[in-house]
């Protein structure tokens, strides 16, 4: 099936002309370049599409969500206006011939089942699988055009049935509609129905029976009514519009019950009459019926991990159902008193499930799909953001094989919204000055740094002590280093649990190990709350110095980080290296074939004019002295090209070790060695912080459980009644998360119940209370005790 893999733009708003392509030297145009009458060409600003998930990002009007809308025109070539012609182009109102803007999409995987829809499109035999084809909306005749590659060239073609493309795979666009939450309440009879004439509002209805009571002296006589019709039939049609904001808020609401909870609509018909006739017990029994299906459905602890206990559901009113929500709390809220980002977070939630049970009814499509969804961070919180990305990531990778892949592409200004692990897809978006219009930075996946920080306006994503565990490293060279092979291994298929997730752990540069204490300083030791940090340093005299001081703490000798947290690259088993001297730096675990690559790439950016091409070196040569990789491959570049001012930058080296380590340049058996030193190296750092972070939540709970018992005691210094106690059970309960540690007090409470016979008499004293505030003393190390006594 054929695969979008760029989409092109000219002369559209700020996407006028890739202006740096045209004024370089070794620019050579394609086709599609030229201009009617004649005129030097002008290339197209060119977006490439990751085949899965692509993120644009950008600074304001620089263009992004223009890009949505080019791949739309081009997909349909409808809808196109001269009012988007770019109004800084040369030939905006000059030229009679180019008055719309031009768009154009690059596909492949195009196979031999697509040869005679190809030829049907076109009217004419093709022969060959074409490697690539290219299909443009032109503003001259043939104004549908398709370019066809074999090897190097561009064949043009003209369009004669524009039908046979679609069929041939074009993909249809599917979006998510960002500005629609769903609605606190929805009419009962519009879930059955689906009439817009039953999709009044609940505040509209109460107004309206206000009115109709308040009228009732205006009708009591037949005089009194026909003096007063016109006037109460004004006011009854105007109370009885529905707005189209609320109309599109129920029909979300009426997918999320019928197609995502799978429920008949004829059980809100029953539901309705039930209420209207005063059956409240059947009316109860079908709410319950409900919600049984929309939990079921939903299953939205797996998506929305900001709260493991959080359950949605329903109450029946008069004329309406009630969203409800229940939270860790235990406690029962409305949706008006929650947040907005939370209703628009269950509203694309909903819209994806409901794809997915469209998808799994109707079977494969004969065309694919691809979602546009424009900054759809505007209402979530950044927690809420991560979450929606793994619903983009389960549009591109449907854990269900009958549900077709989604390709996503999606416009944010967040950094929440930068997938960490995958920065192949990024594209960032940067509007040049005065008519130059947006430029494309071809590298920004390789560059943490700029035009991306200048694109989000800072990077918080980079801020310290941000995740949920952090990983505190000596320099920023092992923070790119560790980054980029996370990613290789990932793409290589690792299992996760030998992986990082860039996601949720932060990689803290602390500038050198003499700094590495300072940055556990100001992560643990200042607040009451403490993140998870493991801390990784070199096997050196300096990263020797930074574990001592680790040991001996912070302020007051206070130990900052456990040193079981605490690994130097000498702790691994199993790294190999092509220094005599072991391992001693991160660099020490790139085999020589690689890192000579990796300075080739280098001294190409940065030494110009260095013949580094024929550069052999081998490990005896290279180690003859004893020191780091780093250092003596830098002594060896710098003999080979007698020049001793050589500087092998660490930064710019890790960006190259990462791009060799993915090139067919260097051998497949150095590129597994690097490969299986830096699995080693993950997947004990990844077991590092699964630990780091069961301490943590251990440490959260007993802090927790404290502050409660210490109120409790307060309270009741010498007794306590049993319910008072169940309350207190209660209390604990909903300040848990979904932790074994976490199972292990609720393990605990459970035996309080039968020991202390908290059901029976319920207003009466407890029990032998002093050893119940011993076992309450002891409840927060509840986990702690388990591991000791197995």
């Amino acid at each position: 099936m054929m695969q979008l893999t760029a989409v092109y733009a000219r002369f559209f708003r700020s996407l006028n002309f890739d202006f740096m392509k045209r004024a370089s030297s070794g620019y050579k145009p394609l086709p599609w370049d030229g201009v009617p009458g004649g005129a030097a060409p002008y290339p197209f600003v060119k977006v490439a599409l990751d085949e899965h998930i692509t993120t644009i990002v950008g600074a304001n009007e620089s263009g992004k969500s223009q890009v949505l809308a080019a791949i739309e025109f081009g997909l349909t070539g409808e809808k196109v206006l001269q009012r988007d012609f770019c109004r800084y182009s040369p030939f905006f109102l000059r030229h009679k011939d180019l008055l719309l803007p031009e768009f154009g999409l690059r596909f492949k995987g195009l196979t031999d089942a697509d040869l005679p829809l190809i030829g049907e499109a076109l009217g004419q035999e093709v022969d060959a699988v074409p490697e690539e084809l290219a299909v443009f909306r032109m503003n001259t005749t043939p104004k549908a055009r398709v370019y066809l590659r074999n090897g190097s060239d561009w064949a043009l073609a003209t369009v004669k049935k524009p039908s046979a493309l679609d069929q041939l795979g074009m993909p249809s666009v599917f979006k998510i509609d960002a500005g629609v939450p769903l609605p606190d309440s929805v009419p009962i009879r519009y879930v059955a129905t689906g009439q817009k004439k039953d999709a009044m509002p609940h505040a509209q209805v109460r107004s309206g029976l206000e009115m109709l009571f308040g009228a009732i002296g205006m009708v009591s006589s037949p005089t009194d009514f026909e003096a007063n019709r016109e006037s109460l039939r004004s006011s009854l049609t105007a109370s009885s519009s529905v707005a189209e904001t609320d109309l599109r808020k129920f029909e979300l609401a009426r997918t999320l019950l019928l197609d995502v909870a799978g429920l008949n609509p004829d059980l809100f018909e029953q539901l309705s009459t039930a209420i209207a006739q005063g059956k409240s017990g059947y009316a109860t029994s079908i709410v319950d019926t409900i919600n049984s299906e929309l939990s079921h459905a939903l299953n939205f602890k797996h998506w929305w991990r900001q709260d493991q206990h959080f359950e949605l559901f329903v109450e029946h009113q008069e004329f309406h159902l009630d969203f409800m929500i229940r939270d860790r709390t235990g406690r029962t809220y409305s949706f008006d008193e929650r947040s907005g980002g939370l209703k628009y977070f269950l509203s694309y939630f909903v819209q994806y499930l409901a794809h997915v049970a469209k998808a799994t009814k109707e079977g494969p499509r004969a065309r694919p799909e691809i979602l546009l969804m424009d900054e759809p961070d505007a209402y979530l919180s950044s927690s809420g953001q991560q979450d929606l990305l793994r619903i983009f990531e389960a549009f591109a990778f449907p854990q269900d094989s009958a549900v077709p892949a989604v390709q996503v592409v999606y416009v944010t200004h967040s950094p929440f919204l930068i997938d960490k692990n995958h920065a192949e897809r990024l594209r960032v978006l940067d509007k040049g000055r005065h008519d130059e219009g947006t430029r494309v930075v071809a590298n920004a996946a390789r560059n943490h740094y700029e035009p991306l920080r200048s694109a989000l306006g800072e990077l918080v994503a980079e801020t310290t002590f941000m995740g949920g565990c952090n990983l505190i490293l000596e320099g920023a060279s092992d923070q790119v280093m560790i980054a980029g092979m996370s990613g290789i291994l990932r793409r290589a298929k690792v299992p996760e649990s030998q992986n990082l997730d860039l996601n949720v752990i932060s990689l803290i540069p602390a500038g050198s190990a003499s700094h590495v204490p300072y940055m556990a300083f100001l992560a643990r030791g200042r607040d009451v709350d403490k993140p998870a940090v493991i801390v990784l340093l070199d096997s050196d005299e300096a990263g020797d110095q930074a574990v001592s001081k680790l040991r001996k703490g912070g302020p007051n000798g206070k130990q900052l980080v456990d040193p079981e947290f605490v690994r130097q690259l000498r702790d691994i088993a199993g790294l190999q290296t092509d220094n005599p001297g072991g391992v001693i730096g991160i660099e020490d675990l790139i085999p020589l074939e690689v890192a000579m690559d990796a300075v080739r790439r280098y001294a190409a950016e940065f030494v110009t004019d260095a013949n580094v091409y024929q550069l052999k070196l081998d490990a005896e040569s290279v180690f003859s002295t004893s020191g780091g990789t780093l250092e003596r491959v830098q002594e060896a570049v710098r003999a080979h090209l007698s020049e001793q001012d050589f500087h092998l930058d660490k930064i710019a080296f890790a960006r190259h070790v990462v791009a060799s380590a993915a090139s067919s340049d260097v051998p497949i058996a150095a590129r597994e060695k690097l490969t299986a030193n830096f699995s080693l190296l993950l997947r004990e750092l990844a077991a590092l912080q699964r630990k780091a972070l069961r301490v943590q939540s251990s440490e959260m709970i007993k802090d927790r459980v404290n502050r409660i018992r210490d109120r409790f005691q307060t309270d009741h210094p010498t007794s306590a009644p049993r319910e008072s106690v169940l309350l207190l059970i209660e209390e604990i309960d909903s300040q848990l998360d979904e932790s074994a540690e976490a199972d292990d007090v609720r393990a605990v409470m459970a035996t309080w119940v039968r020991d202390y016979s908290l059901n029976d008499a319920p207003r009466e004293p407890i029990d032998d209370y002093p050893a119940f505030l011993e076992s309450f003393a002891a409840l927060p190390y509840a986990g702690v005790t388990k591991v000791q006594t197995m």
